[in-house]
């Protein structure tokens, strides 16, 4: 349970907390795959292995999440996909309606997420989410991703917050984990960020 009159800022993920993970699910997980198999006559479960197999493994954690990196690795115009599926961006239950609650308490709300800028852009072009919240970061302007302390070090030096009275909401328990390593006082998971899945 938040004690809310502890809480100075909320840091807000994106994809999976705010918005429906479905449209990142279904762009990357079918839509790519797709498309690169149609693109090199492959089976699209050929083509996610290829995409996805053993070499991401040794990528830093940021290119997973980057549209360059996705752009030069498969030559397809990755912009051009997350279009495609604009009309699957949505938020997530009441999320549009507890940022305006944050607004209205007071609370400082800013998104905090691992999406490209050019991503970021599809789904704020879909939704209007920017001009929402008091602040948006996306990894990819710090060099480093939600997963790997730089980030949080590099957020919290722009930011000057007080890290016992700040609250993040991320439905990755890894993002969580090194929040919680950096001293984020509180933390919330999300129990069903894609909501086309069971919890």
């Amino acid at each position: 349970m938040i004690s809310w009159d502890e809480i100075d800022t909320v840091l807000l993920d994106m994809d999976g907390t705010l918005i429906d993970l479905n449209y990142d699910n279904t762009l990357w997980n079918e839509h790519l795959p797709r498309r690169y198999a149609a693109a090199h006559g492959l089976e699209p479960n050929e083509a996610s292995a290829l995409l996805y197999g053993t070499t991401m493994e040794n990528l830093p954690k940021l290119h997973y999440y980057s549209v360059d990196y996705w752009k030069q690795r498969t030559q397809l115009d990755i912009d051009r996909l997350h279009s495609d599926l604009s009309h699957l961006i949505r938020y997530r239950p009441n999320a549009d309606v507890f940022i305006k609650y944050l607004r209205k308490t007071g609370q400082r709300a800013v998104i905090a997420t691992n999406a490209h800028p050019n991503s970021l852009a599809v789904k704020d072009a879909a939704i209007g989410l920017v001009r929402q919240v008091d602040a948006c970061y996306s990894a990819h302007e710090f060099g480093w991703a939600k997963e790997e302390l730089g980030f949080w070090e590099k957020l919290f030096s722009l930011e000057f917050l007080d890290r016992e009275r700040t609250l993040l909401i991320d439905d990755n328990e890894d993002v969580l984990d090194t929040a919680i390593e950096f001293g984020v006082g509180h933390v919330l998971t999300i129990a069903q960020p894609d909501l086309q899945k069971p919890p």
